[in-house]
């Protein structure tokens, strides 16, 4: 990666030890687990999108937790992330069926089903807990997009509907795990526990953890819709003010916590870069930016830019599908 670039550790070839089922599942625990690794044959980098980009020095990019990030640095993290989202994340990977065959999991189901095992509306009022829960802890939203991501694949990978007492405790498990791969500090199993108001212990919470680890094979660390919108936020061109800047950021994060509760998302299609690009192109079109911000060489400038880092354009049909399901979920929730 590049000298400016922070990426998790959970990403680089290591390694792995296998812990006993009785210790606890700690942050360092999950960075000393993941497994998942850059392929040595360098396969990521097919979806590299360098010929015709633009001219670092055409951009004025912004700063992330991270630090100063460079032109190339932003476009190789990209590329890791689409990477990720299209192999090892994929969420078709994790499916599994009914059927006790050997190989069952080896391909998806047609028409296969994402909410198959868990109610669509418990899965939106269990997002909308999370939220809560991060909220009154001052943590970062992420920890949702991260929790809902292994809750949604963990679920794939289960071959019995799921009963409300069992989505209840996973939702626990995954909020916590989530929470450990986003926060510096882990929240307690006591307070987890006792926001399930008692229903669940610590020692329940932390069981059920580890079936989902094993479950997953320690595929933790996925790349979120956000995360994908604070990096394409960065490609904008040096003219937008901070204003406008942060108006945009503000209205594409609302529009992806939208989409994290929104089953019709579960499953991976569109993926959270196609999620996180129609965010940033209705923010474009809903903010009350300056007359400069919304020059239009300038919009479509940048969203060009943006659809060619994910390998897409305007006219692909997973954009479209896309955009029209934000645009019903902005009006269900009147914040047009």
């Amino acid at each position: 990666m590049c000298k400016h670039g922070t990426v998790k550790k959970t990403e680089f070839p290591q390694q792995v030890r296998r812990l006993l089922p009785h210790q606890h599942l700690s942050f360092d625990n999950i960075i000393a687990m993941e497994q998942h690794v850059f392929p040595h044959d360098e396969s990521y980098r097919r979806y590299k999108h360098l010929d015709g980009s633009p001219s670092p020095d055409r951009f004025g990019f912004g700063r992330d937790e991270t630090g100063n990030l460079t032109h190339e640095c932003i476009v190789e993290r990209l590329n890791v992330m689409l990477w990720k989202e299209n192999t090892i994340y994929n969420y078709d990977r994790f499916i599994t069926t009914a059927s006790t065959s050997a190989d069952a999991a080896a391909k998806p189901p047609p028409h296969h089903d994402p909410m198959r095992r868990v109610n669509p509306e418990w899965r939106s009022q269990i997002t909308k807990w999370s939220y809560g829960v991060v909220d009154h802890f001052h943590m970062s939203r992420e920890c949702v997009a991260v929790s809902m991501n292994i809750f949604d694949r963990f679920f794939a990978n289960e071959k019995e509907k799921a009963s409300m007492n069992k989505v209840l405790l996973v939702s626990c498990a995954a909020l916590s795990i989530g929470i450990k791969q986003m926060e510096v500090n882990e929240l307690s199993l006591n307070a987890l526990a006792r926001f399930s108001r008692g229903k669940y212990t610590p020692a329940q919470i932390i069981d059920m953890e580890w079936k989902i680890v094993a479950s997953l094979d320690f595929y933790l660390n996925p790349p979120t819709v956000i995360s994908f919108v604070m990096h394409f936020i960065l490609f904008l061109p040096h003219e937008i003010n901070e204003r406008d800047r942060n108006e945009l950021v503000d209205f594409a994060r609302f529009v992806t916590e939208l989409s994290v509760a929104d089953s019709f998302f579960v499953g991976n299609k569109p993926a959270p870069s196609v999620i996180a690009a129609s965010a940033i192109i209705i923010s474009l079109q809903r903010c009350t930016l300056s007359n400069s911000t919304l020059s239009t060489i300038i919009e479509i400038h940048y969203c060009d830019i943006i659809l060619e880092q994910i390998g897409i354009d305007a006219a692909d049909s997973r954009l479209k599908e896309t955009l029209h399901r934000l645009q019903l979920l902005l009006k269900k929730n009147k914040r047009e």
